[in-house]
């Protein structure tokens, strides 16, 4: 029998700062030129609404080729400080969606958000609703780890903005992928900016460094389990390239 094998895959998401970029959309500043992206995308009055996007992944290539399955244990988004954020908007929250998952999140999953709010169904959730929904299907096992977090400001200041530090409101997991025969692990950090701040001056935030640490086993599963797990990873395959 082939011992287990233990891993640590570490990745870090760049620090940025998003600020109005004096028309009627946002700039996000990715100096290190870490992944991050402005998405336009459209809501579910069919309007434009923003996001503020990193995406990376785990090479696997690695246990592909020893024909072995890597069990992820535990994943976590490590952050360095704050989410800090000031805005002119006077209903509104900094809303958060992380994610490691078997399959790329295409662009398309972004559409959907319930117009005038930051409400999503994340890929792998569904909703009774007719609206929001998002613009492309996943599965619930594909998704390895999620996390939804909503931050919310307080009272605002004398000069008519919100203070920094805004306060941890709410906090979710989703996910039940543990094991993968692909050779990619994807990993996504998605910001609605749409739903904590305006379009004009005096609204910018400040996003934090963050690592991403997922302790692993690599095991050598027996045929018919490896072979039903490798056959999964090439029907999701045309969606992530």
């Amino acid at each position: 029998m082939v011992e287990p094998k233990e891993r640590l895959l570490r990745k870090l998401i760049e620090p940025c700062t998003i600020d109005f970029d004096g028309s009627a959309s946002f700039t996000v500043n990715d100096e290190t030129g870490g992944g991050w992206e402005l998405l336009e995308a459209t809501n579910s009055n069919g309007d434009p609404t923003y996001w503020a996007i990193w995406r990376g992944y785990f090479d696997l290539s690695g246990v592909v080729d020893g024909q072995e399955t890597l069990f992820t244990i535990n994943p976590s988004f490590q952050e360095a400080t704050d989410f800090d954020y000031v805005t002119t908007r006077v209903q509104g929250s900094l809303q958060i969606w992380d994610m490691i998952t078997q399959e790329y999140i295409t662009d398309d999953t972004f559409n959907g958000v319930l117009g005038g709010s930051g409400f999503w169904i994340p890929p792998g959730m569904i909703s009774s609703a007719t609206t929001p929904t998002t613009g492309a299907p996943y599965e619930l096992e594909d998704v390895h780890y999620g996390r939804a977090r909503t931050f919310q400001y307080g009272p605002q200041t004398t000069f008519g903005t919100s203070p920094f530090h805004p306060i941890l409101t709410r906090s979710s997991s989703w996910g039940l992928g543990s094991a993968t025969a692909g050779s990619k692990l994807y990993i996504t950090r998605a910001i609605h900016l749409s739903s904590a701040f305006d379009a004009d001056n005096l609204n910018e935030g400040s996003i934090p460094a963050t690592a991403v640490v997922v302790p692993a086993v690599i095991v050598k599963e027996p045929d018919l389990h490896y072979i039903e797990r490798l056959r999964r990873s090439y029907v999701i395959q045309p969606t992530v390239d």
